[in-house]
């Protein structure tokens, strides 16, 4: 089966499903009773599995969690990736749960999302009717929900490599340490100034805090021009508590998840801080 074979029996049948690792859709329907007439294994594309970190990163619909999170070649360009790869779920779903269909499954306290946002990756779509590709922080547009219209499926997913003078990272709150969903994510990716100090460039994401992963404009703002002292991430965690849009739930509430960004907003600062200086040359 190719690609676009998979994509036209999508479109044919409504509410039909593409399968990739199946770590969601298949608790979905044998546990929660979502009814999916057909569902297209996309296992035997070979060009799904395809992951390349070489100039650029490339990663196929069917490379799963583990691989990335493992990949010293992934680890080594963009660590704030692997940050979060290496959470999702246990090591036995990392080693079945793909990164697109993390992305597909548009939860709002996904891990892998934030921190390809803060890369600017893009996903490359294919459908019956041709290819496009969209910014990732374009991709989602409310829980459980993305752009992706009948018979279209998410191929792979891309990013360029950071250059020197650039580091990021991902961390997350959860009440256990393992097989638990973030209670609020942040992710940092930050480039420094010739003078190896000044942030140049600053992207802050935050995750589990509205219906989609969000940037914070003002979080942004507060670290660009500066050396990152008190002052400056102080003021980051409180942009980013000021543009979250958290709900209250069982998990925690509203304020409580403020609270959090505040904390985990300069800290994930700090480390992308401390991993850009690093990587200064």
């Amino acid at each position: 089966m190719s690609l676009r074979e998979a994509g036209e029996i999508l479109a044919a049948a409504p509410d039909s499903r593409p399968l990739a690792g199946g770590t969601d859709l298949l608790i979905q329907m044998k546990e929660r009773g979502r009814r999916v007439p057909r569902v297209v294994a996309l296992r035997r594309i070979p060009e799904l599995r395809a992951l390349t970190a070489n100039g650029s990163l490339d990663i196929g619909a069917m490379v799963t969690c583990g691989e990335v999170a493992w990949s010293k070649a992934v680890h080594s360009g963009w660590p704030i990736l692997t940050d979060s790869a290496d959470l999702v779920g246990s090591i036995q779903v990392r080693n079945r749960a793909t990164i697109a269909g993390n992305l597909c499954n548009a939860a709002p306290s996904a891990d892998v999302s934030p921190s390809l946002i803060a890369l600017g990756a893009t996903a490359h779509i294919v459908g019956p009717f041709g290819e496009r590709s969209v910014p990732l922080d374009q991709f989602f547009r409310g829980p459980g929900q993305t752009v992706l219209a009948k018979g279209e499926i998410l191929a792979r997913i891309s990013a360029a490599r950071p250059g020197a003078g650039t580091g990021g990272a991902y961390v997350r709150h959860v009440p256990r340490r393992e097989m638990d969903i973030a209670v609020v994510g942040v992710a940092v990716q930050l480039k420094l100034a010739s003078d190896g100090r000044t942030v140049q460039d600053a992207r802050v994401v935050l995750s589990a805090v509205a219906p989609t992963p969000i940037r914070s404009a003002v979080a942004e703002k507060a670290l660009i021009g500066s050396a990152l002292g008190a002052e400056a991430l102080a003021r980051a965690g409180d942009g980013a508590a000021a543009d979250a849009r958290p709900i209250s739930d069982v998990r925690s509430s509203a304020d409580y998840r403020r609270e959090l960004l505040k904390v985990y907003t300069r800290r994930v600062a700090q480390l992308a801080y401390e991993r850009a200086r690093s990587n200064a040359g």
